[in-house]
Order: structure tokens, then C-alpha cells, then sequence
């Protein structure tokens, strides 16, 4: 670690000392440690010290819980530092088999549907940034909670019903925050009354304490360089020198190749301290610096498209045009709002060809990589070996099917299996469709309202049945002998294809890989024409390919039928997707004479309209 000019101090030592006897005091009194890691350097000195404690009880022979150290896996995290986060989880692993510590590694993922690739480019849900994040006056990062704070408390809650069951007390959370880290994390630590030596109650109910509260930014970094040298090991290191070296280097380059430590906590809080974190956030604002002073260095010259794509989604997130103008929710009169809403069905398809395309590239590197460390071209360094291997993949198969399923009950979906096809033309084809040039962000704008426009419970004008299969029931066209039936209904009791259900949205893995990458042959694609969307989504379901959420099919149907009613009327009128919008703006009503409409409705002079089951027909003209 050359940038480190490492001085030793006795005062880190005892601070290492005093945030170990504190962990073996919860240890000797019947709490589990969950060792909450990011992979940055405050968790990862959190990690090292609760791993200690663990393993000096062990030795004492205390009687423990079964531990854990859990990451979070947004699924869309910096490639480098995810890759980082894996191998440490790895190392740490293997110290604890080696010396048969009670430990488990766990990775939390969000569900499958919250997942950034399947809520946006699936069902067109808005990125989160600074502009559209504030609510009542303060900002909430709902793509926080989704992707890291549910998964958690999920993986807290069942790791705290298995500490129970075997007889131990409530686990307790360790955090790598600092009150030093900045104004705002001092403040809300503050509220939170988080303490070194003292467990408090977290904002989520559980149990938590802040072990490196008091350390400065100098201290962490002191304490890590000790683990590059076994003569300077406090003790027993879980991970190899090469880990600290490798995270040092990550915050080296994400810093435009500054990282020292003796430089004192004001001045070096700034070039030590960057955050690299999911690389779609647009929190950061206009630019990921971080990011951005990655990919200048050739280690991390393959990560330029991800941010690329990044500030692709930052300059277009207010053009309009790229938005979804109908609205989502039927109104009590039996209308639905016309004004942008959610991500166009083109601009997300636009999206997912950018991500497969990136995907494709990167697996054109590796290769091209490979083939130059084999001929000689590059010289063999462990690093140039590393880069042989995929760095990244940002949509598997199971969010693809997820995607295609979603993408399939869109209104504009031209044909069956949109997001599978586009896979094929790129993974199997060779196509390539390369992120564009925006000249200039566009900015935010008010959002235009056209009015509201009448769709009964989706039957005015044109029929829908959504995701129920005539064919189907009459026989088991997809001859499947498990089936318990041809058909199924509802939670609305309504009648669709076959499909199962699952605790969440879930895709198997392995059917899903094996119907893209074998059964999805160039037959299958140039057939794909006579087939709509919505046959797809129906094949999906009841080929138990992708299982539904418990209770939440009336919800998916209801999707189904909106997306058919408006495919349905482009077809009555013979209109193509810009003149059916034009269409649905031409004969909608405008606000005061719906609110009108909604004033007889619950003055009872119009039946109100449920969700699902509403009189056939309506009409309030």
C-alpha cells in the first residue's frame, strides 16, 4: 500500500480492545453478532473486530449463538466493489471453517419484482433521484428501502427466529457508523442515540450498537494497514493482505488515485472517504464522481458503459416523451388519468437492449482478454488474470423472463416474448444497440395533464379477458400431466391460465436459462410474430416458469386487462401507438368535468366501480 503512510498508534490499539470486549460481553450474554458488511472500510473494520470477539469466545470456550455476516446485493451494485464484497465474504468464510467459529455469510437480495431492472424496466418505474425522492419537505430513498433495508430485515428476522428456537437471546446488529463521518450521519446517530459500549433500539426495532462510533476517519484507515503486514497483525487476520490492499486501491481510484491516511480528519475525510455504490443512483446527482474516476484507470475501464448508461437515465429522466401517458388506477367514475406517468414501453425496451448490449460487450472483453494474456500480448499479472473472467452481468434470466412477462401485457407489446427476442437478436444475432449521446440533461418541467379518459372496468367499446386461456381450457395445450387443472382463478375469483404461486414474484433459475438459451431456437423467434404478448405472459404462468405472489393475481390480471383494452381499441380503430395516444387524448374529459363525475358517484347517481368487478358496461355519458 504505497499511497499509506502508516504511523502506529497505541490509542487504536485500545480502541480495537475496547470494541472487542464489549462484542464478547453480548457474546457471554446470549446475543448473536449480525456483522452487517457493505465491503467499505467502516464495515470492514466492524467485521474484523466482531470476528475477533467471536473467535476469542470460541477459544474461551463460551458457548455461542450461531452468528452471521450479511451483505446486501442490490443487484445493480459498482461491479468492482461487489466483486470485493464477494471475495472478502469468501476469505472470511474460510477463516471461519478453519477454525470452527459460528459464523454464517449470508447476501440478501431484494425480491426479484423490486429488483431495479425488472420495477424499471419492466414496469417503467421512475428512477429515484433528487428531483422526484423529496416528500414532505425531506428526502426518502425508496430504492434504499427496497434494495437494502427490506432484505435485511427480512434476513434479521429469520436469523432472530433461529437464535430463539436454539435458546439465545435477541441478536444484536453491528454498525460500522461514525459520528465523525459527516454532519448529517452525526445528527442522525445523535436521534438514534447510538452509542460504542451500549445497545439501542434501531429504527427498525431491532437491536443495534455502533462499536467504531467515536473512531476518526485516520483510525479506520490505521487499523485496516495493520493487516498488510503480519508483523503488525493486532491478531489473527480473517482475510489475506491482498483484501485490504484491494479495498485501499478501490477507494484509491474512486478517488481520482488519492487515498493517505495521515492527513488528519478535515482534510482527509474528502480524498479517503468516496462511496461507490449502485451504479444507476442518480442521488449522487448529474455525475458519479466516484464512477467517473474509476473507469479513468484501465483496471476499471470496462465499468465505462455502466456509467454511460447511468448518465444516460439522469439526462433523460424529465422527457416526457419517453413516458407512459396513461394512467395505471380506474377511478370510482370508471376513467383513467391521461398525463405522463411511468416509463414508455419503447424507452424501456430501449433500456433493456442498452443493459443486454453492455452484458454482450463485456463477455466480448473477457474473451478478447483472455486470448491476449495467451498469446503473450499482455504480460501475466494476477490483475490481467482477474480480468479474463466476466466482471459483470446486470440482467440474468431470471429477471429476463421477469421482464418479458411484465413487458408482455403491455398495450404497445408488438408480438410474444419482447424481452427474450431482444436477448436472442444480441446474445445469439450479434446486434448491438449502443447507448446515445444526450447533448444536454432535459429539464424538469411541470407535468402537463390531458384529462381523464372513460374505460369502464377495462370493457368500454372493446372486450378484455387479460390472462385467461379460452384454448387452454378446453385442453392441456402445453401438456403439462402436473397441472391440477386447465385454468385458475383469481383471488377475485375471475378465471385465467394455469399458475402456481410463490411466497413472492419468483422465476426458476434453471427452467428460465433452459427455455432462453435452448428451447428459444430461430424457429421460435421468427414465429414470434403470430403470437401477442399476452400469450406469452399467459405461457409463462402456466408453464410454472414464473410463479405469482400469494394472493396477488386478481392484481396481475388487472395489469393484463388494462394493457389488452388499450391494445384491443389500437385495433378496433386501426391505430399505431403515437395515434392511439393522440386518440385517448381527443376524447378524454377534462379535470372538472371528471371531478364532476366523482361527485355523483359518491352522491350515489352512478354505481362505483371496484377494482375487479364492476358492472359490465358502464357508461356515465
Amino acid at each position: 500500500m504505497q499511497a499509506i503512510n502508516l504511523y502506529l498508534d497505541k490509542d487504536i490499539e485500545a480502541k480495537a480492545e475496547k470494541a472487542i470486549a464489549t462484542l464478547m460481553d453480548l457474546i457471554e450474554r446470549n446475543h448473536p453478532l449480525a456483522l452487517l458488511c457493505s465491503g467499505g472500510k467502516d464495515s470492514s473494520v466492524v467485521t474484523l473486530l466482531g470476528l475477533e470477539a467471536i473467535r476469542r469466545a470460541h477459544a474461551a470456550g463460551i458457548v455461542q449463538a450461531q452468528h452471521y455476516v450479511a451483505t446486501s446485493d442490490t443487484t445493480v451494485e459498482n461491479p468492482a466493489m461487489h466483486k470485493h464484497v464477494l471475495g472478502f465474504l469468501a476469505d472470511i468464510e474460510e477463516f471461519c471453517e478453519q477454525h470452527q467459529l459460528p459464523v454464517t455469510v449470508r447476501v440478501s437480495e431484494p425480491t426479484l419484482a423490486s429488483q431495479f431492472v425488472v420495477s424499471t424496466i419492466g414496469r417503467g418505474t421512475l428512477v429515484r433521484s433528487v428531483q422526484n425522492s423529496v416528500k414532505d419537505g425531506s428526502t426518502k430513498r425508496q430504492c434504499s428501502d427496497d434494495w437494502k433495508v427490506q432484505p435485511q430485515l427480512r434476513l434479521k428476522r429469520a436469523f432472530a427466529e433461529e437464535a430463539a428456537s436454539d435458546g439465545f437471546r435477541e441478536p444484536v446488529s453491528v454498525l460500522g457508523t461514525r459520528y465523525a463521518e459527516s454532519a448529517v450521519r452525526s445528527r442522525l446517530m445523535a436521534e438514534r442515540d447510538e452509542q460504542a459500549t451500549q445497545v439501542t433500539r434501531g429504527e427498525h426495532g431491532d437491536l443495534t450498537i455502533s462499536v467504531v462510533a467515536g473512531w476518526s476517519v485516520d483510525e479506520i484507515w490505521s487499523f485496516l494497514a495493520m493487516f498488510t503486514d503480519e508483523a503488525m497483525y493486532p491478531f489473527p487476520s480473517p482475510v489475506p493482505r491482498r483484501t485490504i490492499v484491494r479495498l485501499h486501491d478501490l477507494y484509491r481510484d474512486a478517488n481520482d488515485g488519492v487515498c493517505g491516511v495521515v492527513l488528519g480528519e478535515a482534510g482527509q475525510r474528502k480524498p479517503c472517504s468516496a462511496r461507490t455504490g449502485c451504479f444507476t443512483c442518480q442521488m449522487s446527482g448529474e455525475k458519479d464522481q466516484s464512477l467517473e474516476s474509476m473507469i479513468a484507470e484501465p483496471q476499471h475501464a470496462h465499468m465505462a458503459g455502466l456509467n454511460r448508461f447511468r448518465n444516460y437515465l439522469a439526462a433523460t429522466q424529465w422527457d416526457l416523451s419517453a413516458r407512459e401517458i396513461v394512467g395505471r388506477t380506474v377511478s370510482k367514475a370508471g376513467y383513467v388519468k391521461i398525463a405522463p406517468d411511468v416509463y414508455s414501453f419503447d424507452y424501456r425496451m430501449d433500456l433493456l437492449r442498452y443493459l443486454l448490449t453492455l452484458d454482450a460487450m463485456e463477455v466480448d472483453r473477457a474473451e478478447a482478454h483472455e486470448g491476449a494474456l495467451n498469446y503473450g500480448n499482455i504480460p501475466g499479472t494476477e490483475l490481467n488474470r482477474e480480468l479474463c473472467a466476466v466482471q459483470f452481468q446486470m440482467i440474468n434470466f431470471r429477471q429476463l423472463v421477469a421482464i418479458d412477462f411484465q413487458l408482455g401485457m403491455h398495450q404497445h407489446c408488438p408480438h410474444a416474448h419482447p424481452a427474450i427476442a431482444a436477448w436472442y437478436e444480441i446474445h445469439v444475432l450479434g446486434r448491438r444497440y449502443h447507448i446515445p449521446d444526450v447533448p444536454a440533461p432535459v429539464s424538469k418541467a411541470p407535468i402537463p395533464s390531458f384529462g381523464w379518459f372513460e374505460v369502464g372496468d377495462f370493457n368500454k367499446d372493446v372486450p378484455t379477458d387479460g390472462l385467461r386461456d379460452y384454448l387452454g381450457e378446453l385442453w392441456n395445450k402445453y401438456l403439462e400431466p402436473a397441472h391440477v387443472s386447465a385454468y385458475a382463478q383469481t383471488t377475485e375469483g375471475e378465471r385465467i391460465t394455469y399458475f402456481e404461486e410463490d411466497e413472492q414474484l419468483t422465476v426458476d433459475a434453471e427452467m428460465a436459462c433452459t427455455f432462453v438459451t435452448c428451447q428459444f431456437d430461430a424457429k421460435y423467434y421468427h414465429q414470434l410474430q403470430f403470437f401477442t404478448g399476452l400469450d406469452s405472459s399467459r405461457f409463462l404462468l402456466s408453464k410454472g416458469i414464473l410463479k405469482l405472489p400469494k394472493g396477488m393475481s386478481a392484481k396481475y390480471q388487472y395489469m393484463a386487462k388494462r394493457g389488452q383494452y388499450f391494445a384491443n381499441l389500437a385495433q378496433r380503430y386501426d391505430l399505431a401507438p403515437a395515434e392511439l395516444e393522440q386518440y385517448v387524448k381527443d376524447h378524454a374529459i377534462s379535470d372538472e368535468a371528471h371531478s364532476g363525475l366523482l361527485k355523483k358517484a359518491d352522491a350515489g347517481a352512478y354505481p362505483l366501480l371496484d377494482l375487479f368487478d364492476a358492472p359490465a358496461q358502464l357508461s356515465l355519458v
